[in-house]
């Protein structure tokens, strides 16, 4: 059978799997690599694939039809995000659409963290849309194909045994069951195979703004034991429990990127949490040790690692951690169940400092509890800390996640029009507010956030000592010093105009993701969707 996996064209640079899409100030790009995952997966099970990521391949609309057309997919697998999801259907309802006037079907389907929030909602609101597929999509997408390949020999209620997606029988939609976790890791293809045979032709396109490029994006393990409210990866996809790959199994990985990919940078570890449990972190390092395997590496991790570990993590290769802080506020720390304890940052601050491990910190604003002062406190923490690169963000409540639910309960979430979650150009425009500060409040209090950290001269004289002596880190250092000027006295967060799909279209009662599984939902026909024309390029 013949399936498309598709990374919709949107906003040029659009980073559809980032924790926080956007089109970001860093010039970042991300891999596509939940989808990539779930491709690999139906590649195996003896299925013809397509992948295309059009933001990856510049490609627009009219440019990703013609890339499909003489494939004919007769299923297309779209990944979703929350602030994508009215393009994204347009999309899908485009490819459908195009299928018919070649004279074939191609039944749609999406994946990811909007997907799993919002199936039934999907549903309601573009017909085009066939399945909508929920948590993780490797073993579903997989399930899916190997129904509708059967050509009618299975009858429609074999649907409902297909775990993890959601479907339209007549004008009654139906959520299955979830799928449990995978919790054998290993019995998934690579990732970086599937990125070497269909994506090799992007690889140097996709940028990790602090980190060594080109570099390829890999888990050793999802789910996240930690119950941060707005982290939506653990709380729609992966879940929080940390399951994690063997350890042969990810370093047998990290060979293979070395051997196959040519001017390698760095692999980054996407988990959640790679340091969640330090002593399989420090007993991964010391398998890359043993082997001689000489890869340099970066990894997601808390403020909470130990000198010993982090020592070790350097002695393998490991080069930089991405660091969440948030906030210098333990009051909002315990309002989003951080989990940081007062001191803590600065004490693993130092730690990194010693071990010689780069630190990039994040630093969230407009959580529960922030007012101008805390927001304040924790721009002079982040001046403090002296990460070696920081991101300042207004909190991006997503649908699926804690955050979202208390925002919307509060009357703290200025819109639930998705297009309102970018600003016209794609970047961050948020639509909580809280007491004293407005959703443009939060975004200004960013760039003024950045101006002040990045302008510092002693900061300025850093970078450029290290553009200067490392000629890996000199790239980096420049491209994302020019694109973050031309960000830096900007005042971002001019709302986008709204597709037509406004989720204040009609009432909502709830939620769809509170829907009980394997519940028939019945509802009205969805209205017609806007023109494909009408997308971005």
């Amino acid at each position: 059978m013949k399936v498309l996996f598709l990374n919709p064209p949107y906003f040029p640079m659009f980073s559809r799997e980032s924790r926080s899409p956007c089109v970001t100030k860093s010039s970042t790009l991300y891999w596509p690599m939940f989808m990539a995952y779930a491709a690999g997966c139906v590649e195996e099970d003896g299925n013809e694939i397509l992948v295309i990521d059009s933001p990856a391949m510049d490609l627009d609309l009219q440019g990703t039809l013609d890339k499909i057309k003489s494939f004919r997919p007769q299923l297309a697998v779209l990944n979703t995000s929350t602030p994508s999801i009215n393009n994204d259907m347009r999309v899908g309802k485009a490819i459908k659409d195009a299928a018919a006037a070649d004279g074939y079907n191609c039944d749609i389907s999406m994946m990811g963290t909007h997907a799993t929030a919002e199936p039934l909602e999907i549903l309601e609101r573009e017909m085009a849309v066939d399945y909508v597929i929920s948590g993780e999509a490797d073993y579903t997408a997989r399930e899916l194909v190997r129904f509708l390949r059967a050509d009618g020999e299975k009858g429609p209620d074999e649907k409902k045994k297909i775990l993890g997606i959601s479907w339209r029988k007549g004008e009654e939609m139906v959520r299955n069951p979830e799928r449990p976790k995978i919790e054998n890791l290993d019995t998934l293809p690579w990732v970086s195979k599937v990125y070497r045979k269909h994506l090799f032709s992007c690889y140097k396109r996709y940028f990790y703004g602090a980190n060594i490029n080109p570099l390829i994006v890999i888990l050793s393990g999802r789910g996240c034991p930690f119950r941060c409210t707005y982290c939506v990866i653990p709380q729609t996809l992966t879940g929080h429990t940390y399951r994690k790959r063997s350890i042969k199994d990810v370093v047998d990985e990290m060979a293979y990127i070395k051997a196959e990919f040519p001017d390698l940078g760095e692999i980054f570890f996407e988990d959640d949490t790679f340091t969640a449990h330090p002593s399989r972190t420090a007993e991964l390092c010391q398998e890359v040790i043993n082997r001689g395997l000489k890869v340099t590496w970066s990894a997601n991790a808390r403020a909470d690692v130990k000198y010993e570990v982090l020592d070790v993590m350097k002695k393998a290769g490991c080069r930089e951690l991405c660091v969440g802080f948030e906030s210098s506020s333990m009051e909002v720390l315990k309002n989003v169940k951080k989990g940081l304890a007062g001191g803590m940052s600065e004490k693993f601050m130092d730690a990194a400092n010693k071990a010689g491990i780069l630190i990039h910190g994040c630093f969230m604003v407009g959580n529960l509890g922030d007012t101008k002062d805390t927001l304040q406190g924790t721009l002079e923490m982040a001046k403090k800390l002296n990460p070696n690169t920081a991101q300042f963000y207004p909190i991006m409540a997503y649908p699926g996640t804690t955050a979202y639910d208390e925002a919307r309960t509060r009357g703290e979430l200025a819109s639930e029009d998705y297009d309102q979650w970018l600003d016209k150009d794609g970047q961050h425009n948020t639509t909580v507010i809280r007491k004293g500060l407005s959703s443009q409040d939060l975004v200004d209090f960013c760039d003024r956030a950045r101006r002040e950290f990045y302008l510092r001269p002693a900061y300025i004289a850093k970078q450029a000592k290290m553009a200067l002596l490392n000629s890996r880190e000199r790239y980096r250092v420049l491209r994302g010093a020019g694109t973050l000027v031309k960000h830096l006295f900007k005042r971002h967060g001019a709302p986008q105009q709204s597709s037509g799909y406004s989720a204040n279209a009609k009432p909502r009662a709830a939620s769809s993701h509170s829907h009980t599984p394997q519940e028939t939902v019945r509802e009205t026909k969805p209205t017609a969707a806007p023109s494909a024309e009408a997308i971005k390029a």
